[in-house]
């Protein structure tokens, strides 16, 4: 009884060691036939990440060095380096600065600029605000809202929806203007 087990035991063993034999037989074979493909997409994901790596570094000094010649430039106005690397690495923070120098200087050359300058909507539009007293955007929009506001306070409901038509249906002041319309101003 012993040596048929042992028997039956070894052709176990030699059976598991086929099948492991075979497996490796195949997947040879698979890495033979696929070699290429397989090296190919590894070199391609190896390449991937670096050139990810590379943009992310790239961008990360790029920022860095937008940041640094802000800094710069708030500590001193004058700096004509700082201002020319701002401009050079950051058109918007340079406008938006530009900006803030000429809104608050209110001077007419350095507003109209702005009106040019790759800054924000809503700085252009006080820009323009500042300039000329008038308003396409945001500005006008809020501008009609509170003259309508100020209708609906005196009761003059229908000088109101005159005002708050004026305001352009793709404004995000249009939810205040449809709940002041239905509660009338109360």
């Amino acid at each position: 009884m012993a040596l048929k087990e042992n028997l039956n035991a070894i052709k176990q063993g030699l059976s598991t060691e086929e099948q492991f034999l075979e497996g490796m037989i195949k997947s040879e074979r698979f890495f033979k036939k696929y070699k290429w493909t397989l090296v190919s997409g590894v070199v391609i994901v190896a390449l991937l990440g670096v050139g990810y790596a590379i943009t992310d570094t790239l961008k990360t000094k790029h920022l860095r060095t937008a940041n640094q010649a802000y800094r710069a430039v708030l500590a001193n106005p004058d700096d004509a380096v700082a201002l020319k690397t701002l401009k050079e690495s950051s058109s918007v923070l340079y406008g938006t600065h530009a900006a803030q120098v000429a809104l608050n200087a209110n001077e007419q050359e350095a507003l109209e600029a702005i009106l040019v300058l790759d800054v924000d909507v809503l700085l252009r539009d006080l820009a323009s605000y500042q300039l000329n007293g008038t308003s396409e955007g945001l500005l006008s929009n809020l501008g009609a809202l509170q003259r309508g506001y100020l209708l609906l306070k005196e009761g003059k409901t229908e000088a109101a929806k005159v005002e708050f038509a004026a305001i352009s249906l793709s404004s995000p002041l249009q939810n205040v203007v449809k709940n002041l319309e239905h509660f009338q101003g109360e």
